[in-house]
């Protein structure tokens, strides 16, 4: 859906904060499109206070103005049922190399402590409050468990009708990371991940199948730095440092068991906002996320049978132009954060 350029099209970012959501929120904040209303922060890559404070981190590095609100610290109630978190094939993303461990996201972004402060309002409150608020349609960015978003759509389902639509980074419909049948996002809070599918709005989900259509390499990473901003600089060492994470935990985005190319999953959901032609496989489906505790919990389920009619409000995206995406990351950290 694109605006009117002359408008600035009003977004919630919610996050998880860990190297992947630090990278959409400085294409967020660099793009002038943008009236980012808030940053609402989750558990997820790392438990809550390690989210809020790498996101207070890049809200300060950026030098920008924009409230930012903690918000749930545990799933809605999957962790209530003993045992079920170990149900599944849990894939381990820790190692502990020369005495020191080794995580898929650091506890803290490599970036200056915060000085920043998260406002005292609770983020479901903020989520509620400027929806139903609302003089015109907001866009909802989810790269984070969607314990936040499904807390605020349990309390006033009402709220979607001032959302423009929700662009979601989750789930995986042939790929997936966490268990043998789950994206990590969705498998962190399977309950908050349907209630927030069958919401009656549009939704927008690139899951693992379209940000891992697109890998980005050292050679990549040396192109973004080469733009000088301090921004660019910064995205690209996350980039090699991502890749260097892999390696040593021994996991690889394709086939190529050799290539430790990395995803910018998150990224990706704000540049199909700024171009949604990047997405060059977006199909409507039914969704749903299983919740019931056994070797699927957390799995996005896509029902493709051709004879029954589609419901829901449900985009899933499959694939993502690599190109376009290199131009758009070219475009957008060139620009000096000073001019934002």
């Amino acid at each position: 859906m694109n605006k009117n350029l002359t408008t600035k099209r009003k977004i919630i970012i919610d996050v998880d904060t860990g190297t992947d959501d630090a990278m959409a929120l400085i294409l967020a904040i660099l793009s002038k499109e943008f009236e980012i209303l808030g940053i609402t922060v989750v558990h997820g890559n790392q438990p809550l206070p390690f989210t809020l404070e790498n996101t207070l981190r890049v809200v300060q590095f950026m030098g920008a103005d924009i409230p930012v609100y903690a918000g749930c610290p545990a799933p809605m109630v999957q962790t209530l049922t003993p045992g079920r978190m170990k149900n599944q094939r849990l894939q381990v993303f820790e190692k502990t190399v020369d005495g020191k461990k080794i995580n898929i996201h650091d506890e803290h972004l490599p970036l200056p402590a915060a000085h920043i402060m998260a406002e005292e309002k609770h983020a479901v409150s903020f989520l509620i409050e400027t929806l139903e608020q609302a003089k015109e349609k907001i866009t909802v960015v989810s790269v984070g468990p969607p314990t936040n978003l499904g807390m605020a759509l349990r309390m006033k389902p009402e709220i979607t009708k001032n959302i423009e639509e929700i662009i979601i980074m989750g789930g995986g419909v042939r790929r997936v990371n966490r268990t043998s049948a789950a994206e990590m996002n969705f498998y962190m809070d399977p309950e908050a991940s349907e209630i927030l599918i069958q919401a009656d709005v549009r939704k927008v989900i690139l899951p693992l199948d379209a940000t891992t259509s697109a890998l980005f390499t050292r050679d990549d990473a040396a192109k973004i730095a080469a733009l000088g901003t301090p921004h660019a600089v910064f995205f690209a060492s996350l980039i090699t440092e991502f890749i260097e994470r892999l390696t040593i935990l021994g996991f690889s985005n394709n086939d190529n068991s050799a290539d430790r190319a990395i995803a910018i999953h998150d990224a990706l959901c704000i540049l199909y906002l700024l171009d949604p032609s990047l997405v060059t496989d977006l199909r409507r489906e039914t969704c749903d996320v299983d919740f019931f505790g056994g070797y699927a919990d957390g799995a996005l389920i896509v029902d493709s049978r051709s004879a029954y009619e589609k419901r829901g409000q449900n985009y899933v995206a499959y694939h993502v132009d690599k190109e376009r995406v290199m131009e758009m990351l070219s475009e957008r950290l060139a620009i000096p954060a000073a001019t934002v």
